[in-house]
């Protein structure tokens, strides 16, 4: 299901959307729902849709061995 949102933006924040969507080859519209996805993820509200990044040491969060 797909849910459309109207956004009031300021001058300065729609030139500044405008910068950032061309200079990642997106449009307006999709630009924004890409940084909104990110910072859902970021914070949580979203599942991250790259998988975890693999645990260099073993035991995941653990701090490597330091040999002496």
């Amino acid at each position: 299901m797909v849910n459309r949102l109207t956004v009031t933006l300021e001058h300065q924040e729609y030139a500044a959307l405008l910068d950032v969507a061309l200079a990642e080859l997106r449009s307006p519209a999709d630009q924004v729902r890409y940084m909104l996805r990110q910072e859902l993820e970021r914070r949580r509200f979203l599942p991250s849709d790259e998988p975890p990044a693999a645990c260099p040491h073993s035991g995941c969060g653990a701090a490597p061995e330091i040999i002496t």
